[in-house]
Formats: C-alpha cells, structure tokens, sequence
C-alpha cells in the first residue's frame, strides 16, 4: 500500500509539474533547478538510509554474537552449580 501511494504521489507531482512547465514559461530555469535539487535530496536520503542499515546490521551482529557467548558461559556456569549441587 506504501509503494502505490507513492507511485501515485509522483504521477500527481509530475502532473502538476507539467501544468505548471507549460503554464508559466518564465519560470523554468527555476523549476528545472528545484526538480533538480529535490531529485538529488531523494537520492542522498536513499544512500544515508542504506549506510545506516549497513550500521545498524553489523551492530546487530555483533551484539548478537556477544549474546550467544554469553549464553554459552552462562549455561555452563548454571550447569556446573547444578552438578556442584546435586554432589551435595
């Protein structure tokens, strides 16, 4: 549902963008340098997202990691107490 409102956000945009190109001659050096600046601001926003994905995925890792090995000592400590009890 996301990506159909987005398609047809753009389709309206790029509709009154062409009403707006056609209607008023005078301003398309301005409107040019506004399509230009608003793609490039859509293209930096998609590579930050993707970097900080790229961040946030190997944080993940290597919590996750930290996690397994502490899972692993503390299995074994809980393991050795329950066989120290059991001596008892």
């Amino acid at each position: 549902m996301k990506t159909l409102l987005k398609i047809v956000v753009w389709f309206v945009v790029a509709f009154i963008g062409l009403f707006v190109w056609n209607v008023t001659p005078d301003f398309r050096p301005l409107i040019t340098w506004l399509i230009v600046a608003v793609l490039s601001c859509y293209v930096l926003s998609i590579i930050v997202q993707m970097a900080v994905k790229q961040v946030v995925l190997g944080e993940q890792q290597e919590v996750r990691s930290r996690l397994e090995l502490l899972d692993r000592k503390v299995t074994l400590l809980l393991k050795d107490a329950l066989d120290h009890r059991r001596v008892r």
